[in-house]
């Protein structure tokens, strides 16, 4: 049993701390507070900028919008939902969601894999790859305009590491379905 006012060690994240005390070095130096701190803003406003944009051009969410576009670059515009998931970087739950209304717009279809009854299919439809073609080209100009043309070219190859530096360790998978880098 503790007497008061004894300091009872807490045991976080494999160390002993004393009252809640975090030692200094587990706080963030100022140049890593004020990058999290951007990065944190970049990851939020520019989602939230895109999605505006888009529910604006054509009653599209970021995600489902991904989910389209990984559609289109699947051979026959057909993907197993799992590999979906990991190239639209939305969680499987998530993926059920976006693919149920996208299937109710008539933008994509799903089906039981003939090769494997265990899996299912999502399948852009004509009018999915429609609205993307429409969509596609003003999508690119919002990112370019939020994005690349703020940034030089060694910006963005720096930028292309490190995103993939800290997405690999979270979602190698995602890293991996992607195209490989471009020769520079």
């Amino acid at each position: 049993m503790l007497r008061k006012g004894t300091l009872a060690p807490i045991h976080f994240r494999g160390k002993y701390l004393y009252d809640g005390i975090v030692p200094a070095s587990d706080h963030l130096s100022p140049q890593e507070d004020r990058t999290w701190s951007l990065l944190v803003g970049v990851m939020m406003w520019l989602p939230a900028e895109l999605d505006a944009w888009l529910e604006e051009a054509a009653d599209l969410s970021h995600a489902e919008f991904g989910v389209l576009r990984c559609l289109s670059t699947g051979e026959d515009r057909e993907i197993h939902m799992s590999r979906l998931a990991a190239t639209a970087s939305v969680t499987p739950s998530h993926l059920s969601r976006i693919v149920g209304r996208l299937e109710r717009r008539g933008l994509l279809t799903r089906s039981t894999d003939p090769a494997d009854a265990r899996k299912t299919l999502a399948r852009l439809t004509e009018v999915g790859e429609r609205l993307l073609a429409d969509v596609e080209p003003g999508y690119v100009a919002e990112v370019r305009t939020r994005v690349f043309d703020l940034l030089g070219g060694q910006q963005i190859d720096q930028l292309e590491e490190l995103a993939e530096a800290i997405l690999t360790p979270l979602r190698g998978e995602c890293v991996d379905l992607l195209p490989p880098r471009s020769a520079r």
